[in-house]
């Protein structure tokens, strides 16, 4: 070998190293994901699921009586049914096709407002349900980053949180967010749905509100009448 080319052999070794050095560690932020989506009842699993349907109790400090909530939603297209009742009030609405309507209480057959329609689109947007069947999806416009070892950030395509959760060792969510909402809701103990898992409570961290899942129904297709069939306008679960 000629001395300059030993000579550049060498500094290009020893160089290697130094950049080695450099190189930045790679993010956790996919890893942790995968634990969570374990965690909730595996990727094969939230796959499959296109609907959900989610019965709960909810106290509010701002409502004198518990009231039920129930949510119809479609997790591949923005359609959404909301149901919320109790003794002293009804109010049902939903979303679809690019617009919301009021079904029950006073303004029932009023179109929502554009502000309106909006806010229930970045509800459905960020859903902590769709965002589980993404992931499961491969959803190649969201990434994860990880800013911390028990929290995880779904980024959307922008750049922007699009949810973020505080997981523990399991990868269990315990404290769950969407976009710049830093107080969260804190999650309970997980319970089934044939195959999928959910939290069986949330309360809002700051004591506002809390809520527990009597019912949930996780399924591949939409039942027909989901979207379809009158809401009751009486305040009994079913």
């Amino acid at each position: 070998m000629k001395p300059t080319l030993a000579l550049a052999a060498l500094l290009i070794s020893s160089a290697l190293p130094a950049l080695a050095k450099q190189a930045p560690p790679e993010d956790p932020g996919p890893a942790l994901a995968e634990k969570l989506l374990h965690a909730m009842g595996g990727r094969d699993a939230w796959a499959a699921v296109t609907f959900v349907h989610v019965e709960a109790r909810h106290d509010d400090l701002d409502i004198s009586e518990p009231f039920v909530n129930r949510i119809w939603n479609d997790l591949k297209s923005p359609r959404v049914r909301f149901w919320a009742g109790n003794g002293e009030f009804t109010r049902a609405r939903r979303i679809e096709g690019g617009v919301g309507m009021r079904e029950l209480g006073p303004e029932a057959g009023a179109r929502l407002t554009e502000a309106q329609y909006q806010a229930d689109r970045a509800w459905w947007e960020a859903n902590v349900y769709r965002t589980f069947h993404r992931m499961a999806k491969r959803d190649t416009s969201l990434t994860y980053r990880a800013p911390g070892p028990f929290r995880l950030e779904v980024l959307n395509a922008d750049g922007t949180v699009l949810n973020w959760f505080v997981v523990n060792r399991k990868g269990e969510p315990m404290l769950f967010g969407a976009g710049g909402d830093e107080r969260g809701t804190a999650f309970g103990p997980l319970a089934s749905s044939g195959s999928v898992r959910y939290p069986k409570w949330g309360a809002r961290a700051d004591g506002s509100w809390r809520y527990e899942i009597v019912r949930f129904q996780a399924e591949a297709v939409a039942p027909r009448d989901a979207f379809l069939s009158p809401l009751p306008p009486e305040s009994r679960s079913r």
